[in-house]
């Protein structure tokens, strides 16, 4: 191994302006990835794509839409939510945005407005036919009359009673235009261009009957009656020329076309009935041929107006319902008798509450969540509401704030490691140029974060933690390397000896975040792919950049290397310290030792009595304000967290099936009152609609094909073959909703449909068994693999032992402390047991390197620990004060979860720190036959006491 470094120090010393030239050019092509990064805040960071519960959870997505951005609104009292400006900005709103393809469905106030006028326009086109039907039959009987009167020279009074009394059997078909009409009067629409046609027509005919009255005025009580009947006809169309103009409330126009129909269908019935009995007096042919006419122009004027009704009923698909234009009108939609109307109880929450759900189509990229945020907020913007406050909350609002909080925290906390490393590197590393390794790490750790968007590694919040981390162990090799070469003056020695020493460290440190791939958690293993490859390039950044700077440095601004010399072989009092302490330490080796392992098994023994936070959104700043309107949210809704029943089968909608649906909805709001908000299913729908009442089987279907597209697509699929029953829990710890997905798993074993337990709860849970099975595991695992690659390094298990030894006790420790400071696990500590390990080996590793290089000199085991000790350790103390400072970056950071993580690695590292320069050295003492192989001839005194000075 030093061999090769060696040889590669060589070709460095031939060529060093290109080697650095290139590795600075290869180095900036890497940040060409920085522009790829994402932020991810997915489920997939949360759980394996693999896992059944991801599967479910995107098959629940794709067909039942994803996450919802809800607008609460606020109004000092129910009237001001619901007043018709208010209703028609958020109807403006959601026809603006359902237009989006990203949008899944909506629903607000609005919708279910527009839904009952929309099925009582539906009502009032249906009824058409009908009045075209008995306008017809009435044309019929007044043609045909007509016809016969003025075809025929009737003389005998008699016949033309008889034709008369056939006109008053056509009374009947006034039953039919009275029962549409008032069938009509039930609701609202929106009709408003044929009415005025219809309205026109009937006073045409209203005219003819006048004009008819007139021409008999010798027959007094003919003519009045004929006037009488023109007047009820006028007042019919009076009342449809209401209608067109309430083009939202019918009502007003039909009760009075209603009732002129009444009148119009008693007083012809009685009025022919009158006529018959007048024809005492005969009628003049004149007389009797001008009233055949007006039958003929009334009956066609009758005829027309069927026609039009009936091409009015097949162009009535075109028109589209709207929302009502006068308040009285919208309060009749609302309100039944002064209460609102049960299916207003999802969207209007309370006195001063109301809602809009815009659902998201599923599986969304956070990119097209932002967006769609962001034209919500616009739009809402746009309306300015003025009686009412409104609020955007929801998981991708909270999703998009923690991205940019994010993004916002990195920045600082990369520039409080860089400070810290600034006044770690003044105070403590006492060498000429002790900054420049600085700027090459930090230009390393922008390497990596383009290495990570090339490769497609998401920046999540656990994965945030790299770059402190990665500025501090970055800095640690540089000093390593810096502090030898200051020592030794010469690029080929100093790689020869820090090259396998620094590799075999890093090495270690690598096979320690190894195992944090093993975690079930996907952004833990994100987290440990980003220390991986930014621990490779910090080491090649000081290998490459520092090394070939600090010999370029020397080799064209060369110093009287004797003053050099002078100066390396001065001893610091931290040397004179460290000597000092080791002998301490070396004397009381049993004592020490055996109070390390004492605090260990403490540790490892309250560790079990550490919790596991599972409260997500305790990991984020708490004062973040969509995080807080989250809580309001919570408050007013009393459920944001759900679980969700997802339903396979063929024969769906089956009798069985569907009183199953039923029945398994009211059971789980009745047996888990205390965790249950409510629970919706397709069978909610029809009890809201029927005064919490089930329909027949056959009226039940019939309803499910009468929902509205954006009702229906919420709880079935368009095949019929899928459901969902949504269980609104309360925001409780993961534990019990842990245990209430285990009870629904038997709860829906009574069934022979396929039915699944999702959602987005179902995946907090997973996450969090990933954490609590996986972190030992994990720790374990780094351990192994850390030794397993120091014996294949040094070929020898005991040397492979000692440098991890002193870093498990640590490791061990760790829970005690956590216990201590009343802190729970959670996906960055449960990290700690490999971190602690890949990191914390470093020190021990440079220490044994430099051990047994002095042992190798053949220097006396006490005098070549005090010495390694000593020379190295300033180097140690150095690194580990920067591997603080970079933690101590993340101690201030707004987001708890990093928050909490800083504090436990900085005080591990303080500890492994400790015990490398406490532990180690008498384990290295104790086992040092088992290590060096063969001693050369012991040196004279002499020697040793000038080795001892170097």
């Amino acid at each position: 191994m030093k061999r090769i470094f060696e040889w590669l120090a060589i070709r460095m010393e031939k060529r060093p302006m290109r080697i650095l030239l290139i590795t600075i050019a290869i180095f900036l092509g890497l940040t060409i990835g920085i522009s790829q990064i994402r932020m991810a805040t997915g489920n997939d960071t949360l759980v394996k794509t693999s896992t059944e519960a991801y599967q479910s959870n995107v098959a629940l997505e794709k067909d039942f839409g994803g996450d919802a951005v809800i607008v609460l609104f606020e109004g000092k009292k129910q009237k001001d939510l619901v007043t018709l400006e208010n209703i028609r900005k958020m109807w403006n709103v959601e026809q603006t945005i359902k237009q989006e393809n990203d949008v899944f469905t909506v629903i607000s106030p609005a919708t279910i407005v527009n839904l009952i006028a929309d099925k009582q326009g539906t009502e009032i086109k249906s009824r058409l036919n009908d009045i075209s039907d008995g306008l017809a039959e009435m044309s019929k009987k007044m043609i045909d009359l007509g016809n016969n009167l003025k075809g025929k020279n009737i003389k005998d009074p008699n016949e033309i009673k008889a034709k008369i009394e056939d006109l008053s059997k056509a009374t009947a078909a006034f039953d039919q235009l009275i029962n549409a009409q008032k069938e009509m009067g039930k609701g609202t629409s929106q009709l408003q261009g044929g009415m005025n046609q219809i309205a026109d027509g009937i006073g045409k005919v209203s005219l003819q009957l006048q004009q008819l009255g007139m021409s008999v005025k010798n027959n007094l009580q003919l003519s009045q009656q004929l006037q009488m009947m023109a007047a009820n006809l006028n007042q019919s169309s009076q009342g449809l020329k209401i209608i067109a103009e309430k083009t939202t409330g019918l009502q007003q126009g039909n009760e009075k076309t209603a009732e002129a129909l009444s009148k119009m269908k008693m007083q012809l019935n009685a009025q022919t009935k009158e006529m018959i009995g007048s024809f005492g007096d005969a009628l003049s042919p004149d007389q009797l041929q001008e009233m055949a006419d007006g039958f003929l122009t009334m009956g066609e004027k009758l005829g027309e107006i069927s026609d039009g009704l009936n091409t009015f009923h097949e162009k009535s698909g075109m028109m589209i319902a709207d929302i009502p234009t006068e308040q009285k009108e919208l309060d009749e939609i609302l309100y039944d008798n002064g209460k609102l109307r049960s299916m207003f109880s999802e969207v209007i929450l309370d006195n001063t509450h109301a809602m809009m759900m815009v659902k998201m189509n599923g599986n969304l990229s956070d990119s097209q969540k932002d967006d769609l945020y962001q034209k919500i907020e616009n739009l809402l913007k746009e309306q300015d509401f003025k009686t009412i406050s409104y609020m955007v909350s929801g998981k991708p609002v909270l999703d998009s704030a923690l991205r940019s909080e994010m993004k916002n925290s990195m920045k600082n906390m990369v520039l409080l490691a860089v400070g810290f490393m600034f006044l770690v590197l003044m105070v403590v590393f006492k060498v000429r140029w002790r900054i420049l390794s600085l700027p090459i790490i930090f230009f390393a750790v922008v390497a990596t974060l383009g290495l990570m968007g090339l490769v497609n590694i998401p920046m999540t919040m656990v994965s945030m933690a790299v770059f402190p981390i990665l500025i501090g162990l970055g800095v640690d090799y540089s000093i390593q390397f810096q502090n030898r070469y200051e020592e030794e003056h010469s690029l080929k020695k100093t790689l020869k000896q820090m090259g396998p020493a620094v590799g075999t460290a890093v090495v270690a440190t690598i096979l320690g975040f190894v195992a944090l791939y093993l975690s079930p958690v996907p952004m833990v293993e994100d987290f440990g792919k980003m220390l991986t490859i930014g621990v490779a390039i910090s080491y090649l950044a000081g290998i490459f950049i520092l090394m070939l700077i600090l010999y370029l440095r020397d080799h064209y601004f060369s110093r009287n290397q004797k003053v050099l010399q002078k100066k390396v072989n001065q001893s610091s009092i931290l040397e004179r310290i460290l000597q000092s302490s080791t002998s301490i330490v070396i004397k009381f080796s049993l004592f020490v030792l055996l109070f390390a392992i004492f605090v260990t098994a403490w540790g490892v023994w309250v560790d079990e009595k550490v919790g596991v936070e599972t409260d997500i959104e305790t990991f984020m700043p708490q004062d973040t304000p969509q995080l807080l309107d989250i809580h309001k949210l919570r408050d007013v809704l009393g459920a944001t967290d759900q679980v969700v029943l997802l339903i396979q089968s063929d024969s769906l909608l089956s009798e069985k099936h569907l009183n199953w649906i039923d029945q398994k909805t009211e059971q789980l709001k009745q047996k888990y009152p205390d965790l249950i908000v409510n629970a919706k299913s397709l069978t909610t729908l029809i009890r809201n609609a029927n005064d919490g009442e089930m329909l027949s089987y056959t009226d039940s279907l019939d309803f499910i094909n009468d929902l509205p597209e954006n009702q229906r697509k919420m709880f079935l699929t368009e095949d019929q073959k899928q459901s969902v029953i949504l269980l609104n829990i309360k925001h409780v710890p993961i534990g019990e909703v842990k245990g209430f997905i285990q009870d629904l798993r038997k709860e829906i074993k009574d069934t022979d449909m396929k039915v699944t337990v999702t959602g987005k709860s179902v995946l907090d849970v997973e996450m969090i068994n990933g954490l609590t099975s996986g972190r030992v595991e994990m720790t374990f695992i780094g351990m192994g693999l850390v030794f397993l690659g120091l014996l294949v390094v040094y070929r020898n298990p005991i040397r492979a032992f000692i440098p991890v030894f002193p870093i498990s006790l640590i490791v061990g420790l760790s829970g005690g402390m956590m216990y201590l400071l009343g802190m729970k696990y959670t996906p960055l500590t449960a990290t700690l047991g490999a971190l602690i390990i890949g990191i914390g080996t470093e020190f021990t590793i440079l220490l044994l390197e430099r051990y047994m290089e002095e042992r190798e000199k053949g220097m006396e085991k006490i005098l070549a620990i005090k010495t390694a000790v000593s020379r190295i350790g300033k180097a140690i103390i150095a690194s580990g004060l920067t591997v603080i400072g970079g933690f101590s970056a993340l101690v201030v950071s707004d987001f708890v979860i990093l928050k909490d993580f800083g504090l436990m690695t900085l005080i591990n590292m303080s500890l492994a720190l400790f015990s490398t320069l406490v532990v180690l050295p008498p384990v290295m003492v104790w086992l040092d036959r088992w290590i060096v192989k063969k001693m050369k001839e012991a040196p004279s005194p002499v020697v040793q006491i000038a080795q001892k000075t170097e």
